[in-house]
Parts: C-alpha cells; structure tokens; sequence
C-alpha cells in the first residue's frame, strides 16, 4: 500500500511538473499601457520599445482581446529619439545606420498603438517635426506625458 501512495504521488509531481498552470489575462477589456522608452537599442533589427509592442499586441491579440480595447502608448525620449526620426536626423544624431523601424512603426500606427516623442528632446537635439517618421506625434514633455497617462490609469513600463 505504502508503495503504490508513493507511486501516486511520484506521478502526480511529474504530470504537474510537465503540464505547468497558465494563468490567464484577468482583465480584458481598456487595457491601458505606456512605455517609456529612452533609448535607441535594437531588439531583433529594430527598436526594443517597438519590438515589446508588437508582441504585445500580438499576444492580447492571441488571446481573443479586441485591439480597441488596448490602448497602448509609446513615449520616446533621451536618446530614444533616433527610434523615431527620418535617416538624415538620424545621421545628425549619430546612428551609423538607416532607420530600420518604419516598417514596424507604420504597422503598429494602423494597429492604433500611439507614438510620442518629447517635444523638449525634439528640440534639445535640433530635430525639426518635418523629420519625424510619419504617425509619430509630439507631446510637450515626455515627464508629464508619462505622469498624465499613468494619473488615468495606464500600466506603466519603461525600456533602456
């Protein structure tokens, strides 16, 4: 009797072991997000912020939750602001390469995830708003931009 307990409960920890618990997405509906991102490091070919929103979305996407019901904002600032600016700025800036992420922007922009970009950093580093990659908009200031959407309840993440 004592060995068949043991057999048991050696095959109880094993399929536990195997088969994990997933636990699942609680809330599923004004999903509120921002990221802060303050610099330009790659991730697979292209922005780290840009890269982490895909999956993102992807992921609510996989698990049935509606794209209107996420509202994901990305505010750049620091040096994050080559992620978002024309090839020319970006030389000016010291990217030794192309933007390579007008590609990911243009399509999480459809997808209606919102690009921002410090107004003040824009300025700092002499980008003019003509050199901004199309979709992105401006905010005043990245600081209370970030302070103003997590005040109405957005998750807050930030990316270095």
């Amino acid at each position: 009797m004592k060995h068949l307990l043991y057999t048991l409960l050696a095959l109880s920890i094993a399929s536990s072991a195997a088969e994990p618990e997933v636990i699942p997405i609680q809330v599923r509906e004004n999903l509120r997000i921002v990221y802060q991102v303050t610099d330009d490091v790659a991730h697979e070919g292209v922005n780290k912020g840009l890269f982490y929103a895909r999956k993102l979305i992807n992921t609510y996407e996989k698990q049935g939750i509606a794209a209107d019901q996420v509202h994901l904002h990305l505010v750049y600032h620091g040096t994050g602001i080559a992620a978002v600016v024309n090839d020319a700025a970006r030389k000016r800036l010291g990217a030794d390469a192309a933007n390579p992420n007008g590609e990911i922007l243009a399509e999480l922009i459809k997808r209606g995830v919102q690009v921002e970009l410090c107004e003040n950093t824009m300025q700092q580093k002499g980008v003019k708003p003509t050199e901004l990659m199309p979709g992105v908009k401006l905010v005043v200031g990245a600081f209370p931009r970030l302070i103003d959407l997590q005040l109405q309840g957005f998750a807050y993440i930030k990316f270095e």
